[in-house]
């Protein structure tokens, strides 16, 4: 879920071969951890929770509609600074949505906006917590991947990358939440020190999303890891088109320009 209202860049294509790649390395890594993934056709797009319920649904439409209400005008709250207002306007989507899922606690719908409010409380064990008992009776990509968000948080990577990799099997090729994942994919590989693989991931979500500034200074932290001095010049120096004061990416430019024959 994610509301932020910023245009949305299709993959270019040389982002498809990397994300192939990183599929298989997802799915290595997936099953050295534990069980492989059962083989699938990935589940219908289900309704995302910012649309409008449909005409089939029940009573309690409403209900849900005020609770996800909550959840939008907690974010417009935490995108302007306002974590205070914000953290109360989660808590009580969070009160309202639990009394749904009281009545109806196989409501895909209702689960992953609690765990959203869960997320954006900060309280990472227990996204884990209703994440993972939602998930034996529903394997709902959003709900996936907001706990594969929270392990990372959590700092349990190689589980992590585990519901990574079950998201990128079930979502829709388009799902909002796709270049996210594969940037928290890129930091979980970087606290491995696995920097090939992180180099994939940040590329891959950079790809997906242009305009993120962070997130081409990540992926220049990867090459310069690798040894690839102009190519993370080059990194830094689009993160500093998009934030000309981010000091890190000056710092990092700083760093390698002399290794890079600049």
């Amino acid at each position: 879920m994610r509301v932020k209202g910023r245009r949305r860049a299709g993959a270019a294509s040389p982002a498809i071969t990397s994300a192939l790649w990183l599929a298989a390395l997802l799915f290595a890594a997936q099953s050295a951890f534990g069980q492989a993934p059962a083989s699938q056709p990935p589940l219908p797009a289900a309704p995302k929770p910012s649309a409008a319920p449909a005409a089939s649904a029940p009573q309690p439409a409403a209900a849900y509609q005020k609770a996800l209400q909550a959840y939008q005008y907690g974010r417009q709250l935490q995108m302007a600074g306002k974590e205070a207002d914000a953290s109360k306007a989660f808590a009580s989507s969070l009160a309202a949505i639990e009394k749904l899922i009281a009545a109806e606690p196989g409501n895909a719908d209702y689960l992953s906006l609690q765990c959203w409010d869960l997320f954006r409380l900060g309280r990472h064990k227990d996204v884990a917590a209703a994440a993972q008992k939602a998930l034996r009776t529903t394997k709902d990509f959003r709900i996936i991947e907001t706990l594969a968000e929270s392990l990372y948080f959590l700092e349990r990577s190689d589980e992590a990358l585990k519901y990574f990799a079950s998201y990128f099997e079930l979502a829709p090729a388009r799902e909002e939440r796709m270049s996210s994942a594969y940037y928290y994919v890129g930091e979980c590989y970087m606290r491995l020190k696995k920097y090939e693989h992180a180099d994939i991931a940040f590329s891959t979500a950079t790809a997906i999303e242009k305009g993120m500034y962070y997130w081409w200074y990540r992926l220049g932290v990867a090459k310069e890891n690798l040894g690839q001095y102009k190519r993370a010049y080059e990194m830094y120096g689009k993160a500093l088109s998009l934030a000309p004061s981010f000091k890190f990416a000056k710092e990092g430019q700083a760093r390698v320009k002399a290794k890079a024959g600049l």
